[in-house]
């Protein structure tokens, strides 16, 4: 009988159930990993987080091991970035920094 229900068909007492999906609009937001080994890399993770969709989550430990100097540089251009768009960023620990659309609220 469920099975019946399920597709719709007629119960035993000759009702018709039907299931209306109501199908969301709203679009979803991502999740991303990415590795930041070199200055360089910054223009990828730019680049996928301009999209305002994405939240990255982005590992900063070689850079840091290889240039202190540079890994400041690229979270001060993040830091600007974020700054302009409205956008948010943490740091989670001394490996990885969050980086967050407009949407979304870092509770600190």
């Amino acid at each position: 009988m469920l099975r019946n229900l399920i597709r719709g068909n007629k119960t035993e007492e000759g009702h018709v159930i039907e299931a209306k999906v109501k199908k969301e609009t709203q679009s979803r937001l991502k999740m991303g990993l990415m590795v930041m080994e070199r200055y360089a890399d910054l223009e990828k993770v730019l680049s996928k987080f301009r999209k305002g969709d994405i939240v990255l989550l982005v590992k900063i430990s070689p850079l840091r091991d290889k240039d202190m100097g540079e890994l400041k540089k690229v979270i001060e251009r993040l830091k600007t970035h974020c700054g302009v768009t409205g956008s948010d960023l943490a740091a989670l620990d001394d490996n990885w920094i969050v980086l967050v659309p407009p949407v979304v609220e870092i509770a600190r």
